[in-house]
């Protein structure tokens, strides 16, 4: 169950975090969005970079949703740790959205600088 905890969480942050970058409520910082070189040129490269990686962060919303449904119904289903298998399902499914995530922001950074 804390996997998929984690699933939702990492899914809720993520995008929370590109939102607040895109509307500009969440200035270039030392620990908080997507912190590349490229995205932190500029205050507009980092707004541009965090608007553009949005798309996709919205798609971990559905892979959280996704992972939850299977895994609980795999788990009434079959019961044991098929839901633990699922769970590391969605995870890196989860890392790779957040891989071009980061790609589509440095994109959109090194476009504005």
């Amino acid at each position: 169950m804390s996997l998929l905890f984690g699933v939702v969480l990492v899914s809720v942050v993520c995008t929370w975090v590109a939102r607040a970058g895109a509307r500009g409520d969440l200035g270039r910082n030392d620990a908080v969005g997507l912190r590349t070189r490229d995205t932190r040129a500029s205050d507009t490269a980092w707004q541009a970079g965090h608007a553009a990686a949005l798309p996709l962060l919205n798609r971990t919303i559905w892979i959280a949703v996704a992972t939850v449904v299977l895994a609980v119904v795999i788990q009434a289903a079959w019961g044991g740790q098929w839901g633990i298998l699922v769970g590391l399902g969605g995870m890196t499914a989860e890392v790779g959205v957040l891989v071009l995530a980061t790609r589509a922001a440095n994109r959109a950074a090194k476009e504005v600088a």
